[in-house]
């Protein structure tokens, strides 16, 4: 009709209004608003998995964890990745996810809690604390996990794949300890990275045949005795001369022992083994917080060896020998094992390959998009595919200059770059009261489902059990409470 806009008629008298308020709008199921077409709309938040809060468009409840998610078929992996400025409420979401599927039976596993977030919470849920450190408690590199014993139990077909993927995993992580431990990679030259893989293999026959897992210094007396075999493959012409070739790779395990920079955590049995069929936390805060060297090794460490009981456990469901179960494996502050040493992103991304195979879901957690920026680009490649195959994710509050970064992984509208600048603002003193408000972005998240869904902004608030079990500011209680006095 001639004159007939959104907003009436654009005429004298026509009723036209400049301005139209919007409708006060609810949250009901479709059975609930059934009569009221055609004043309802459906909404694209799926009501699956963890309940994390509302949405702070429309109110609505806001769901979503990895393992539910992929179960459901929403996404395409159980993995996801949680990223936020400091105080934003990071391990609160995580917490959240993992008291939720905890009580459908999967089991979390915090592999490496630093300062410690999550202990109260595996307590809370029945679960097992592992304290890691210096004179605390020793995790073995080359154990191949809880369930190590049982691999005799396997047809022969699974049991030689099993012990084919526990060697590889002891490579890899003593190799990341050398690397981490002598700021530098394997010499192939010196066929370094070979002597090991060997070495690894002769410790593993000789130590199982007394009934015990190998240890570092195993390693150490494998490689002095110069075999044979060791000696063509750096085609050494005598013992003499490999001792000379392999001499840097022997300075550098023994420097990983007991009088080395991360005494006695690394050179010692298992302390404790961990129990795959309950939750387990392994409580690194024991250790010094500057000691980022010493953290990030054993960050590395435990992820392997939780790793290595997962899969195994995996292995004997498949053999009818244990029951299925699942898994949930935090891999909190990333950030702290990147800095530490960049040559990790390699063990980190070796050991996240293969999780959806292995019935294993995911949440790495760091901070910015600046953790993933390494001095390569080969190196920022791999480490920002962490985000990439991560198939949710949760953002919480991030400076301006982090928008360009994180859209080199996936797009963001105007919008949606703006809110998550939004909440990285800090807490203000409202000047009529002299009351303390807290940062706008404490407890707000936004999580994106794939490149093209839209963000889904929620608010979370904490439960007074969640209170009670997940306090990250426990150590300035007494100084905060003096401060509202």
């Amino acid at each position: 009709m001639p004159g007939l806009t959104a907003k009436g008629f654009d005429m004298a008298d026509g009723g036209r209004c400049s301005w139209v308020e919007a409708p006060p709008e609810f949250a009901a199921t479709s059975a609930q608003t059934a009569g009221l077409w055609p004043y309802c709309v459906g909404t694209s938040s799926p009501l699956i998995g963890a309940p994390l809060g509302r949405n702070t468009n429309n109110g609505s409840v806001v769901c979503g964890d990895p393992i539910s998610l992929f179960i459901r078929g929403t996404i395409s992996s159980p993995s996801g990745f949680i990223m936020g400025l400091n105080g934003r409420g990071k391990s609160s979401v995580t917490v959240r996810i993992c008291i939720y599927l905890s009580s459908l039976s999967f089991v979390p596993l915090i592999l490496g809690d630093l300062k410690p977030d999550y202990v109260g919470m595996i307590k809370e849920i029945g679960g097992q604390v592992i304290r890691v450190g210096p004179g605390i408690g020793s995790v073995n590199p080359l154990d191949a996990g809880p369930l190590w014993n049982r691999v005799d139990e396997l047809p022969v077909a699974k049991r030689n794949e099993l012990l084919s993927e526990i060697h590889t995993r002891r490579v890899n992580t003593v190799r990341g300890l050398l690397e981490l431990a002598r700021g530098r990679g394997l010499d192939t030259e010196k066929q370094e990275p070979t002597v090991l893989s060997m070495a690894v293999r002769v410790a593993t026959v000789r130590a199982e045949a007394e009934g015990r897992q190998p240890l570092l210094g195993d390693l150490v007396t494998a490689i002095r005795e110069a075999p044979a075999e060791m000696q063509a493959v750096t085609l050494a012409n005598d013992a003499a001369e490999f001792r000379a070739e392999s001499k840097s790779l022997v300075k550098g395990l023994i420097g990983l022992l007991e009088d080395g920079p991360f005494g006695d955590v690394f050179c010692k049995p298992t302390t404790r083994q961990m129990q795959v069929d309950r939750p387990a936390c392994f409580d690194v805060s024991g250790v010094d917080i500057s000691d980022e060297m010493m953290r990030a090794a054993i960050q590395i460490v435990c992820w392997a060896y939780g790793q290595a009981g997962v899969s195994a456990a995996k292995t004997l469901a498949v053999a009818g020998l244990e029951p299925e179960r699942h898994h949930l494996m935090i891999m909190d502050e990333l950030w702290q094992t990147l800095r530490a040493s960049e040559l990790l992103v390699h063990q980190i991304d070796a050991l996240t390959r293969l999780n959806r195979q292995k019935g294993l879901g995911q949440i790495m957690i760091t901070h910015t998009m600046k953790d993933l920026t390494l001095s390569t680009e080969q190196l920022s490649e791999i480490a920002r595919g962490f985000l990439e195959r991560s198939s949710v994710k949760y953002f919480g509050g991030l400076a301006r200059n982090e928008m360009e970064l994180l859209e080199q992984v996936l797009p963001l509208s105007q919008r949606e770059k703006d809110l998550l600048v939004e909440w990285s603002a800090e807490g203000a003193t409202d000047p009529r009261t002299g009351q303390s408000l807290p940062p706008p972005g404490r407890g707000r998240f936004m999580m994106k489902l794939g490149e093209n869904a839209p963000g889904v902004p929620f608010k979370m608030n904490l439960t007074d059990t969640e209170h009670r079990i997940h306090d990250t500011n426990e150590a300035w209680v007494e100084a905060m409470a003096r401060a509202r006095a």
